[in-house]
């Protein structure tokens, strides 16, 4: 069995023959997400718009989780009961075509098991604070798990993603071997912010309708 480096994305893509592609629909379409706020969740966005504005470059990793991840997780309002539930720091573990998969997910938005465990998975996010020389890439990390959520599915739908550095965040969609990576959103900026409160949003409606 071949065991490879999570870490580094082109071991990923090369192992398991995946085609970056620059035209996705799906990702298009879900990127393109709107919606409304009502005043306490636009307060709330501004709190949450000037602390990431401030703070982004000094908090550690479980910081920027707690005091700005949780919230815009908050905001999207994605978990509907026993149908779908919002995890965090849960291991995957399997093998694709011999080759052994090993992450702790950040965050994953699944549907649950009757003992509340995660069952079906549908979207990663996979966050790291940078530090000069490291090399350990979040990317990397998220298509991985991916990769093996389509393997555990095997129902030839999309999976979505999102990895972010600080207030930098990407959203992607692997569908097939086909593997598409938006431009980046600076949650700094309150439109960006906004719109990433959106797309996560519309993940309630992609998963409730597969």
């Amino acid at each position: 069995m071949k065991k490879i480096n999570h870490y580094d994305l082109a071991e990923v893509i090369d192992n398991f023959g995946i085609d970056k592609i620059s035209n996705c629909k799906t990702l298009t379409d879900w990127l393109s997400s709107s919606g409304n706020l009502n005043k306490f969740e636009k307060e709330l966005l501004s709190k949450i718009q000037q602390e990431i504005l401030i703070k982004w470059d000094e908090w550690n990793e479980e910081e920027l989780k707690m005091k700005f991840v949780s919230l815009v997780l908050f905001l999207a309002n994605i978990d509907v009961p026993k149908k779908i539930n919002t995890f965090f720091e849960r291991p995957m573990v399997g093998i694709v075509n011999d080759i052994k998969i090993s992450v702790i997910v950040d965050c994953m938005i699944a549907t649950p098991k009757k003992s509340g465990n995660p069952d079906a998975p549908y979207f990663f996010l996979q966050e790291f604070k940078r530090t000069k020389g490291d090399s350990h890439d979040p990317e990397g990390q998220m298509l991985a798990a991916m990769i093996l959520a389509q393997d555990i599915n095997k129902d030839s739908k999309p999976l979505y993603g999102c990895w972010l550095q600080g207030r930098i965040w990407y959203f992607t969609v692997l569908n097939g071997n086909e593997y598409c990576v938006s431009k980046l959103f600076d949650a700094s900026d309150a439109d960006d912010l906004l719109q990433i409160v959106f797309i996560l949003r519309k993940l309630k409606d992609l998963i409730l309708n597969r």
